[in-house]
């Protein structure tokens, strides 16, 4: 039997608590612990729970003490006993520690707040996920180029997808990042948004352009797309495929609400952790198909979209799995978000 691969997560907020629960969730993975540099309430959850904590930064030891929590050492300890490092910390700061990481020959995955440049490679399982295997170090896509990519490459496999273009409303902050209010106000990006160029990193033929708002909510972002087909497509098949689609979701407004409030406190209410929703979630009524034209509107969890992509890019980049739908499956049905079985078999839909 293959030994466990042996995780290490730096950052314990919105994204690193995530990671850390969903390794723990795998079999083939062991959480080694987490390194932060600064005791928090999480942390303090985490050690309730028996993950060892380390602290990253050395003059900060004592706060530890202070706060009570035991310290299993330091950075260098925690990587000396790991991997793979999940760096899961605010953005440029993953890129400071990549040197070491190196050094320590420990590989390394980072979350959308990196720059591409950093690893250069920007990972998302539905458009590159052979692109790393083996790869020492990664930068896992950020949740809009996840949700964009999963859509896009899906709706590309079966009907090719000549141009998209999305308008993207997207929260001002995370719900654990608004203890100083909301803005009273949206605040604009002008011309082409990131985002678009950052698919572009995963999928390169890929012709699209994005704009986007930012505006004062914090429960899940929007994308409003528009995409040219190169076939015309009938509504029917469409539904049919992203239903079957892994990690992806179509839902009716009547089921799960039409505001993106209702649409966090309807998955509140399930025996989902956290209520967390890792799927892109599409509002079936928003789904128009005129000939070679689609339209549809989707919702995205920024808060954990990217786990299940981050846990397959730990099997990639160590060659656990080498193939995409099998890696998928297994991620999902650790995580309890899987479809059907055939739905992961690379010939299961035909349009």
């Amino acid at each position: 039997m293959m030994k466990s691969v042996r995780i290490g997560v730096i950052g314990c907020g919105t994204i690193g608590k995530r990671v850390a629960d969903a390794v723990r969730l795998q079999s083939d993975m062991q959480l080694v612990g987490i390194g932060l540099r600064t005791p928090n309430p999480t942390a303090l959850s985490a050690h309730l729970s028996g993950i060892p904590l380390f602290c990253t930064d050395p003059m900060r030891f004592d706060r530890f003490e202070k706060g009570g929590l035991p310290c299993a050492g330091g950075l260098r300890d925690l990587l000396s006993q790991v991997d793979v490092i999940l760096d899961c910390t605010q953005a440029g700061e993953g890129a400071k520690r990549l040197a070491l990481y190196q050094e320590m020959g420990v590989k390394s995955i980072f979350q959308g707040g990196e720059k591409h440049a950093t690893t250069g490679l920007t990972f998302s399982t539905f458009g590159n996920f052979e692109d790393a295997i083996g790869r020492s170090a990664v930068r896992v896509g950020s949740c809009n180029t996840t949700g964009l990519v999963r859509l896009l490459s899906t709706l590309d496999r079966y009907w090719g997808v000549k141009h998209a273009e999305g308008s993207l409303v997207r929260c001002s902050t995370d719900p654990d990042k608004a203890e100083n209010g909301l803005p009273n106000g949206a605040a604009p990006v002008f011309g082409l948004s990131h985002h678009g160029p950052d698919a572009q990193l995963v999928m390169p033929t890929l012709s699209i352009f994005t704009q986007a708002v930012a505006v004062p909510m914090f429960f899940s972002h929007v994308q409003m797309m528009s995409v040219k087909l190169n076939k015309p497509a009938d509504r029917d098949e469409v539904m049919n495929v992203l239903c079957n689609t892994p990690r992806i979701l179509v839902e009716s407004h009547r089921k799960v609400g039409k505001t993106t409030a209702q649409l966090s406190h309807y998955y509140a209410e399930t025996p989902r952790m956290r209520g967390d929703r890792q799927e892109l979630l599409l509002w079936e009524e928003s789904i128009v198909v005129e000939g070679d034209q689609l339209h549809a509107m989707t919702s995205i969890d920024m808060q954990c979209i990217t786990i299940p992509e981050t846990i397959d890019c730990i099997r990639a980049v160590m060659g656990l799995e080498t193939e995409r739908n099998r890696c998928m499956w297994q991620t999902d049905s650790a995580l309890g978000i899987q479809k059907h079985e055939v739905c992961y078999q690379p010939s299961s839909l035909t349009v």
